[in-house]
C-alpha cells in the first residue's frame, strides 16, 4: 500500500512574490526554450504604459515564471504531493482554472506580465527617487553574470553565447541579459525600501491586533495526519492510476475511523502521541515515540495550516479540545487545542554573531565532501569550546566575538562582517540554531556552542552563537509587516493605473511556442 500525501496542500499552489517581486536571477537547470518567430524576435509583444517590450524580453518573463512553478511542482510530486499541474504535459495543454477557460499557460503569462509592469514600474519611481543599486545588489548581478560560464559548461553549449542563446532565444545577448536582472533587482531593493519607509506606531500595532487577534495569538496544539491507504495500481500499460470512488471512499472511511478511536483513546487518558503511534505506519509511528513530536507551542495563527486552522482559532475551544477534519481524499487530521495566549515575551527576529568551525576531512575519492568521523568532529567542537572559553576570559564583548570571527570563522559570507547576522528571522533559520536564539529566557549576551548539518543532516561542525540583539516580537513583526504591505500595495495600485499593461497579437502567441 501507499500512503499518499501527509501534508496535504489545501488549496492549488501559486506563485508568490516578495512584496509582489521575483528577482529574476539565473538558474542552472533552465527548460530550454524552442527559437521562434525567426526575425520577428525583437518585434513588440508588450507595452507597459508608453514603453514598448520585444518578445525576447517578455519572453525571459514567460519562462523564468514557468520553470519557477514547474520545477516547484517536480519537487512536490517527488514528495508524494500533487499541485494540479503535469509536468507532462504543456502549459496550453492543461488547465489553471477550468472553469473559467484559463490554461497554465495563460496563468503564466499573467504572472510574467504582472511582474514585468511591476519592475518597470518600480525602476521608473527608483530613478525619480535617485536610488540606485546597493553594493549588495550588485554583489548579486556580478555572481550571476560570473556564474554564466558555468552554466554554459554543465549544460554542454560550449559557450556563454550559445547558453544564452538556446536559454533565452536566439536574440538574447549577454548585455540584454544583465539589464533585465540589473532592473529586476532594482525594483526588489526599491520595493523594500518603499514599504519600510512607512511608518507603523505602536498605536496602530494595538489596533490591528485587536481586529485580528486569532491571526496574532499564539496556539499550543497537538496534530496527526491518518492518511488513507491506497492500493497501488496499474493499467494495462503498467502506468499508476488513480483510485476509483469506491476505492478512495473506502480508504477514507477507514480513515475516519481510525482517527475516531484514537480521539476515543485520547480522551480516556492516553497520551496524544502513545494514542497515535496505533494508528499510523512504521516509520511515523517512529516519529511520534517522542513524546513532543508535532507538539506545537508558539505557532502564531497566520502560520496555521489552513487544514485546522479555522477549528484553532474558534473563539469557543477550550484547552483539551479535540476532533478529527477531513483532508479531502487523503485522510484525517487528528488535532487537540491545549491553549492560546498573547505572547510578549517571544521574538521574530534577532542579531547574532556566529563563528563556524567545520571539521576538518579529506574529500572522498570522487571529490565531494567527506562526512567527519566522531574523532573529527569531537576535535571541531573541542576547538569552538575553547575559542568560547578563550573570549569569556576577554572582555566579553560583541566587537571581541566579531574578532575572532573575522580570524576563524570558517562561514565566508559572514566572517569578514565579525560572524554578525542583522535582523535574523526566525522562520528561515536551520532548527538548531532558532532552538537556541529563540528559547524561552534567551537574554543578550547568551552564547553557545551549536551542531552545524549539512544538507542530508550529518553533523559537519559547530558554530559558537552570540546573541546580541533581539527585534520585534512575533505578533508586532507580523502586524508591522501586514500594515506596511497594505500600505506599500495602495501606493503601488495608485501608480499600476498610470501604467496599465498590454500584451500584443505578437506577445500573445508566446505561451503557445
Amino acid at each position: 500500500m501507499n500512503q499518499r500525501q501527509k501534508e496535504p496542500l489545501s488549496q492549488k499552489a501559486k506563485l508568490y512574490w516578495a512584496i509582489g517581486i521575483i528577482i529574476a536571477v539565473l538558474v542552472a537547470a533552465l527548460l530550454i526554450w524552442h527559437t521562434f518567430f525567426f526575425g520577428n524576435q525583437n518585434a513588440t509583444a508588450a507595452t507597459i504604459g508608453d514603453q514598448e517590450f520585444s518578445t525576447t524580453e517578455v519572453a525571459y518573463y514567460y519562462h523564468t515564471v514557468a520553470n519557477g512553478y514547474i520545477s516547484q511542482a517536480r519537487q512536490y510530486q517527488q514528495l508524494g504531493m500533487n499541485m494540479g499541474y503535469d509536468a507532462s504535459l504543456s502549459p496550453s495543454e492543461q488547465f489553471y482554472n477550468e472553469e473559467e477557460g484559463i490554461t497554465y499557460a495563460d496563468y503564466f503569462m499573467e504572472q510574467a506580465l504582472g511582474q514585468l509592469q511591476q519592475v518597470t514600474i518600480l525602476c521608473k519611481q527608483a530613478e525619480d527617487a535617485g536610488y540606485t543599486l546597493s553594493e549588495e545588489g550588485k554583489q548579486m548581478l556580478e555572481k550571476n553574470m560570473e556564474d554564466l560560464y558555468l552554466y554554459s559548461v554543465q549544460s554542454g553549449m560550449g559557450s556563454e553565447s550559445a547558453y544564452i542563446k538556446a536559454s533565452y532565444g536566439r536574440n538574447m545577448s549577454k548585455s540584454l541579459l544583465k539589464d533585465i536582472l540589473t532592473k529586476s533587482i532594482l525594483a526588489s531593493e526599491y520595493a523594500k525600501e518603499k514599504q519600510e519607509a512607512f511608518s507603523v506606531s505602536e498605536e496602530d500595532l494595538n489596533a490591528y491586533y485587536k481586529d485580528h487577534p486569532g491571526d496574532l495569538d499564539s496556539y499550543d496544539y497537538r496534530y496527526c495526519y491518518i492518511n488513507a491507504e491506497f492500493e497501488d495500481t496499474t493499467d494495462e500499460n503498467g502506468q499508476p492510476t488513480e483510485p476509483t470512488e469506491e476505492q478512495t471512499k473506502a480508504a477514507m472511511d477507514a480513515a475516519s475511523k481510525k482517527a475516531n478511536s484514537m480521539i476515543n483513546k485520547v480522551k480516556s487518558g492516553t497520551a496524544f502521541n502513545a494514542a497515535a503511534k496505533e494508528y499510523l505506519d512504521e516509520e511515523s509511528a517512529a516519529s511520534y515515540s517522542d513524546p513532543e513530536f508535532n507538539h506545537k507551542t508558539k505557532d502564531l495563527g497566520t502560520s496555521l495550516s489552513t487544514t485546522y486552522k479555522d477549528w484553532l482559532t474558534d473563539n469557543a475551544r477550550k484547552s483539551g479540545d479535540i476532533t478529527s477534519l477531513e483532508v479531502k481524499g487523503t485522510g484525517y487530521c487528528v488535532i487537540q487545542f491545549l491553549g492560546r495566549e498573547k505572547d510578549d515575551k517571544s521574538y521574530q527576529t534577532m542579531t547574532y554573531r556566529s563563528i563556524q568551525l567545520l571539521a576538518e576531512t579529506s574529500p572522498n575519492e570522487d571529490g565531494t565532501p567527506a562526512v567527519p568521523t566522531k574523532e573529527q568532529l569531537a576535535a571541531a567542537k573541542e576547538k569552538a569550546q575553547s575559542l568560547l572559553d578563550q573570549w569569556k576570559k576577554g572582555d566579553a564583548s560583541a566587537e571581541s566575538f566579531g574578532t575572532l570571527a573575522k580570524e576563524n570563522s570558517t562561514d565566508e559570507t559572514t566572517k569578514e562582517k565579525g560572524g554578525l547576522h542583522e535582523d535574523a528571522n526566525r522562520d528561515t533559520l536551520e532548527p538548531s540554531v532558532t532552538d537556541w536564539l529563540f528559547a524561552d529566557g534567551r537574554k543578550a549576551g547568551d552564547t553557545s556552542v551549536v551542531e552545524v548539518t549539512d544538507g542530508s543532516g550529518n553533523a559537519i561542525g559547530y558554530q559558537i552563537l552570540y546573541a546580541e540583539a533581539f527585534g520585534q516580537i512575533r505578533w508586532k513583526y507580523q502586524a508591522d509587516n501586514a500594515l506596511r504591505t497594505a500600505d506599500y500595495d495602495h501606493w503601488y495600485g495608485e501608480l499600476q493605473k498610470s501604467s496599465p499593461s498590454q500584451l500584443t497579437d505578437v506577445g500573445k502567441k508566446i505561451p503557445n511556442l
